[in-house]
């Protein structure tokens, strides 16, 4: 028999209810640190955190976006999941108006964790909560 995959599922939370996802990530003193971040399958880029934590976690400078939230600034930050399968260099943005808008459903959020990143697994939902699962590939 197959063991079964592994999971994370987190209960739907703020008002109006959304899907949260737990990120771990490395800090460039080498410490793992998690962030909540508000799943959001519109979301081009795979993840938006504000300014103050992207200064504990930018391995290198990106390019930066303009959008309707303002520039978007770019950095690369290593993703540190590895009960999901995911340890990689991870292309992410800060923005704190980005950050505090989804922390306006729920004060717990720390920015949203968008298409290209929930990608990387395996995801969806129920009634009751929103689930990441590691790929089988």
């Amino acid at each position: 028999m197959t063991p079964p995959r592994a999971e994370q599922r987190n209960p739907y939370q703020g008002s109006p209810a959304r899907p949260a996802v737990d990120v771990g990530l490395t800090a460039i003193d080498g410490s793992r640190i998690k962030v909540r971040l508000l799943a959001d399958t519109g979301n081009p880029f795979a993840i938006i955190i504000g300014e103050t934590t992207m200064e504990r976690l930018r391995r290198r400078a990106a390019s930066d976006v303009d959008t309707n939230f303002g520039i978007l600034k770019g950095f690369w930050l290593r993703l540190n999941m590895p009960e999901l399968g995911l340890e990689q260099e991870l292309l992410a943005y800060a923005s704190d108006a980005v950050a505090e808008a989804a922390e306006t459903s729920d004060r717990a959020f720390e920015g949203l964790a968008g298409l290209p990143f929930l990608r990387l697994l395996e995801f969806g939902g129920d009634a009751d909560s929103f689930w990441l699962r590691a790929t089988t590939h």
